[in-house]
């Protein structure tokens, strides 16, 4: 028990470490000497770091890093530990995706990280997030508002997978959690600017 208690631990603290890598800042600032906390949005992820510095591949280039974070340490830890850790260090990643130790916990809102993770857990979630996403802003949608309605839809795909493991469910419930409360901020600023 107390194994398992300190591997939980372990898994949680380096999933948080790796996820609090805030690929965005170091891409800005060495390649154009910009912060990515101080600019645009101040979000530290690839669509700011796109629209900050104009820049298709700086932006593909964050995104695509972000998204392995997620994908790696769920990986190692899902495939080595099972399932229900696999799922903690989902969490963990995206969490110090969103929460950076190493920019007083300001981060990015977890979307590619969380991605990675879930083409670990349920890769089924991502197509379908894509897909509603996609759709919608083809329907005219705002963008923040489209997103969150396909995060809701891909979860409602994992929470599928996970049930009725109740363990399961409560940590892909904090998962998603961890991704729609960074978007509740500028969903609001997008209805008042509308």
């Amino acid at each position: 028990m107390l194994f398992c208690q300190v591997l939980g631990l372990a898994i949680a603290i380096v999933s948080y470490l790796v996820g609090s890598f805030p690929t965005a800042y170091v891409i800005g600032k060495h390649l154009r000497n910009i912060d990515m906390s101080r600019n645009g949005s101040g979000n530290i992820g690839a669509m700011n770091a796109y629209e900050v510095t104009g820049s298709k591949t700086i932006g593909i280039s964050v995104g695509t890093i972000d998204v392995m974070k997620g994908l790696f340490v769920t990986y190692l830890s899902a495939r080595t530990f099972g399932l229900t850790l696999g799922l903690t260090s989902a969490f963990f990643v995206v969490l110090g995706h969103n929460y950076s130790a190493f920019l007083k916990f300001k981060g990015g809102r977890g979307l590619a990280t969380g991605a990675g993770a879930l083409l670990v857990i349920q890769p089924l979630a991502v197509p379908v997030y894509l897909g509603i996403y996609f759709l919608l802003r083809l329907l005219g949608l705002k963008l923040y508002l489209a997103s969150v309605i396909g995060i809701t839809a891909a979860f409602v795909v994992l929470f599928i997978e996970m049930s009725p493991v109740v363990l399961n469910m409560a940590v892909s419930t904090a998962l998603f959690a961890a991704i729609v409360s960074k978007h509740v901020l500028p969903l609001k600023d997008e209805f008042q600017n509308a």
